[in-house]
């Protein structure tokens, strides 16, 4: 075994084990570990490293960041997240509000910003409705991992994708947003069905469900607003996604007329190390080990076919749980690139690997953020979700290929 893969290893069960680790690392601390290894031991040059380090993904990242911070500072995404509840006349209305809304607002921010605020709202809701929180959170997680394959910029492999793969943001989600709202609705309907006794029987109790009111600074919701419908407008027209994210976030910074630290302490910088220390490993990963890869890929094949699709969307979804989505796709970026039709094998690696979240607690950053959201006043537990997840992940990702493969056969991609 190489030294490089044994690094790559041993960061990727430093990952995997949080903050359980013998050292209590996080997960940015273990990919910067590894990223360290890999220069220390000569596995990467420090130039070889610095290349590896794919900053128009780090840059767009940073200015959705910087964006969402300042518009949840604003107040208004609570606010508006509570009048949309607040009207739901039954546990069914409320289910369906949950899983339409969360997936298509993860189609515009980030999916894990959307779990971030979704979970501490549902609670809230469902502990003054009197009914059980469980279903809407499972409905929360499930739905935002769902939406978020409508665009390049839903998810961070996704981002990760765009880059790599030269689709523009109008192109791409041209194929994906029907498929992504297309699974929402079978998500609705399979947790109509698993969780049809208890819904059926929980009843929202309208004078719990009174409110406080949500303070909003509109001054700052409005600037908001309107430079991420300029930064929309940008990705339509066909702007650099990477310079429209940071002058977007730039001109809000500017024209907030507030301390622009405020904003800045409520970007997740800890999440842009865990990418750059990332992409440093994998490419340590794929230095050291590019003739098992090329061996591997030529057993694969590189024809696009009915039989690889399958063959690609399973070993996705294994990969992606292994692994984890992110570092997943980088490494197999690296294979795509070589297929007979890479521009619809990046769609299929971005829907199947997205869908993968699905399967268990532990397969997104978006369900453990609900997961530890929920911890104190309703717990999910890994079974719960396994139930859950394994019926929609299978589901999803088939009626998602099967869509995606008739948009190919008729040209549409």
């Amino acid at each position: 075994m190489h030294l490089a893969t044994f690094i790559f290893a041993f960061t990727y069960i430093l990952i995997s084990l949080g903050e359980n680790s013998p050292r209590k690392l996080d997960r940015p601390t273990a990919a910067l570990l590894g990223a360290v290894l890999m220069v220390m031991t000569g596995s990467l040059t420090r130039a070889e490293a610095a290349a590896a380090l794919d900053l128009s993904t780090l840059a767009v990242l940073f200015g959705m960041m910087v964006l969402l911070a300042a518009l949840m500072q604003s107040g208004l995404p609570t606010w508006l997240a509570f009048k949309a509840l607040k009207r739901c006349r039954s546990s069914h209305t409320l289910l369906a509000v949950v899983v339409f809304t969360s997936g298509i607002a993860s189609a515009i921010m980030l999916n894990d910003t959307v779990c971030l605020l979704g979970t501490p709202l549902l609670l809230e809701i469902t502990e003054q409705a009197g009914i059980r929180a469980a279903p809407f959170l499972l409905a929360l997680a499930t739905s935002a991992n769902i939406g978020s394959v409508m665009t390049i910029t839903g998810n961070p492999q996704n981002i990760i994708i765009g880059h790599a793969s030269g689709w523009g943001w109008p192109a791409f989600a041209l194929p994906m947003v029907p498929i992504g709202l297309a699974c929402l609705t079978i998500n609705w309907l399979m947790l109509e069905l698993f969780y049809r006794r208890s819904l059926a029987s929980a009843e929202i109790h309208r004078q719990r469900s009174a409110t406080p009111g949500v303070p909003v600074q509109y001054g700052l919701a409005f600037k908001s607003v309107s430079v991420f419908i300029g930064l929309i407008v940008a990705f339509l027209a066909g702007a650099p996604m990477d310079f429209a994210a940071v002058s977007a976030a730039t001109a809000l910074l500017v024209w907030a007329n507030r301390p622009p630290q405020e904003t800045l302490k409520a970007v997740d910088w800890s999440l842009l190390l865990f990418f750059a220390g990332l992409f440093v490993v994998v490419q340590g990963f794929v230095k050291a080990d590019r003739d098992l890869l090329n061996t591997w890929i030529n057993k694969l094949g590189t024809e696009v076919y009915p039989e690889s699709i399958a063959q690609i969307s399973i070993a996705t979804i294994i990969g992606s749980n292994l692994f984890s989505n992110v570092p997943f796709v980088l490494i197999v970026s690296h294979w795509v690139k070589q297929m007979s039709n890479p521009k619809f094998v990046w769609l299929l690696l971005a829907l199947t690997s997205t869908f993968a979240g699905n399967l268990t607690l532990f397969g997104s950053v978006a369900n453990v953020i609900v997961a530890q959201g929920a911890q104190q006043k309703a717990p999910l537990r890994f079974m719960d979700f396994l139930r859950v997840g394994v019926p929609i992940t299978m589901a999803t990702t088939a009626v998602g290929v099967l869509m995606l493969w008739v948009f190919l056969a008729r040209g549409w991609v």
